[in-house]
């Protein structure tokens, strides 16, 4: 999947947070109301109210419903932006000329002089430090063409 794909994704995600957010606000500040004009009633400085019972139980029915909702859509982001970290760490590993092994399991990355164990499992992590090492210059050396 393209990165553009990816960005839209995760725009509609957190967009629909956002707006069951501020509905799941909405219903909290209606509630308050209600609460005050109920507590307004029993304590007797209110002598007639239209509040109904259904409409209490309505609003924090609907405050769980989106408070639900955000949940589930974050962590299907939280999901989405690991295995997307995940896909661009191993494909920087690769063009770099990292390599997962089996004998001793890991990411490995070999100069001509030295061999380096990255990281066991995490590529993410295995990225990082062979940024560190480029950086520090450990280059991938290649040996020289032979001259007749």
């Amino acid at each position: 999947m393209s990165k553009q794909k990816l960005r839209i994704i995760y725009k509609e995600l957190s967009e629909k947070i956002d707006t069951s957010q501020e509905a799941a606000l909405f219903e909290v500040k209606e509630l308050k109301n209600d609460l005050n004009e109920l507590q307004r009633h029993l304590s007797g400085r209110k002598k007639e109210t239209d509040l109904q019972p259904e409409d209490l139980l309505r609003s924090v029915y609907e405050v769980a419903q989106h408070l639900r909702d955000m949940q589930k859509r974050r962590e299907i982001l939280a999901e989405m932006q690991d295995v997307a970290a995940e896909t661009e760490a191993e494909e920087y590993l690769l063009s770099r000329g990292a390599k997962f092994l089996s004998r001793p399991v890991g990411w490995h990355f070999q100069t001509s002089k030295e061999r380096f164990l990255l990281h066991v499992e995490d590529p993410v992590r295995a990225a990082v430090k062979l940024r560190k090492l480029l950086a520090e210059g450990k280059r991938l050396k290649r040996p020289r063409k032979k001259t007749a």
